[in-house]
């Protein structure tokens, strides 16, 4: 495929970003849909759902794509992008549902798996005949139609759920996924998923310039269901299942913290629900919120202290993106 059409696209896909999102701070602003930003000392009140600007670049920037497409007549990688707009559409919507609706006050979070799996729908059809995964190298035979009905439904809520349990800081929902998604453009290049991926990436990066510290802006879960369907689509049909768990330890690490909740609900007989945000001292620095680690960016803020003797947001941002990259990069060297 020519360069400039990926580059037009991803150019496309960067410019609406960047020229929407803050109409979006300001529709935002004059429909009260704000959150307070937690890890601040003043909590000033900041607009949310901004993961839906992304996805607005994102599709349009696939839509430029896809005409490229159609006029060479590459019909076969229309099906992809198609496909992906279908399922992403569909995950990223109900997402944006639960963003507007309010935080903590929109879809339980037992609604939510049974909500996304819809997104998997769509891409059942082209997997039917599926039988075999490969993990690292080893290829395991499958009975038919385990890998579609079984499978992936069960992998495609998993991952579109994961990336949602780790956030909470300026800039780190968008951070993470960005390297995330330069890491697995490096395995899919050469593969219908790359300018799939490079789309998603331009429209992050375009986002990050408002969802940085300070933020002007937040994700809310439109970004974070639409990355963790965007990482499933493309495991599930590319093969890419193993490489994709292992870019996304930390969510991984996430959900296997935040597991522990359901022994504690079921001990004190009361619902808990722990946030990943730090505790906000007098002078405007973090402490761990709770004696206990309930969260990546608690252990992030206690490692922090340790070093520097007092921890700002920005660190804890920092360090986690930071640690993930140096992972995505021993990844590359291990795997690449």
């Amino acid at each position: 495929m020519p360069i400039y059409e990926l580059l037009i696209s991803g150019i496309v896909a960067f410019l609406v970003t960047l020229l929407f999102t803050p109409r979006w701070i300001s529709h935002a602003k004059k429909r009260k849909l704000m959150g307070k930003d937690m890890n601040k000392k003043d909590k000033p009140k900041v607009a949310e759902a901004g993961g839906v600007m992304v996805f607005l670049g994102f599709i349009i920037g696939l839509l430029v794509l896809f005409g490229f497409y159609y006029f060479q007549q590459r019909f076969e990688r229309l099906v992809y992008i198609a496909l992906a707009i279908t399922s992403l559409s569909i995950v990223t919507g109900i997402a944006f549902w639960d963003d507007i609706t309010g935080w903590k006050k929109g879809i339980a979070r037992w609604k939510k798996p049974i909500l996304t799996f819809i997104g998997a729908i769509p891409l059942i059809p082209l997997l039917l005949n599926r039988t075999t995964i490969s993990i690292l190298d080893y290829v395991i035979e499958l009975p038919l139609f385990f890998y579609p009905l079984i499978m992936v439904p069960i992998g495609f809520i998993a991952a579109t759920n994961a990336v949602n349990l780790l956030g909470g800081f300026n800039g780190l929902e968008t951070g993470l996924g960005i390297i995330c998604s330069l890491t697995l453009l490096w395995f899919t290049y050469g593969t219908a998923f790359f300018p799939i991926v490079l789309i998603a990436v331009a429209a992050m990066l375009a986002f990050l310039y408002f969802n940085r510290y300070p933020s002007r802006i937040f994700p809310g879960d439109a970004l974070t269901y639409f990355l963790g369907c965007l990482f499933a689509f493309v495991a599930v049909l590319g093969y890419f299942q193993t490489i994709l768990i292992l870019i996304m330890l930390p969510y991984i690490l996430e959900g296997i913290i935040k597991a522990r909740e359901i022994p504690y609900i079921i001990k004190h007989k009361k619902t808990f629900k722990p946030e990943c945000f730090g505790k906000v001292r007098k002078e405007g620095d973090l402490d761990p919120p709770y004696k206990e680690i309930w969260s990546l960016t608690h252990v992030a803020i206690k490692i922090i202290k340790r070093i520097k003797g007092r921890c700002y947001e920005n660190d804890v941002t920092f360090l986690i993106i930071g640690l993930q990259a140096l992972w995505c990069l021993l990844l590359i060297q291990m795997l690449g």
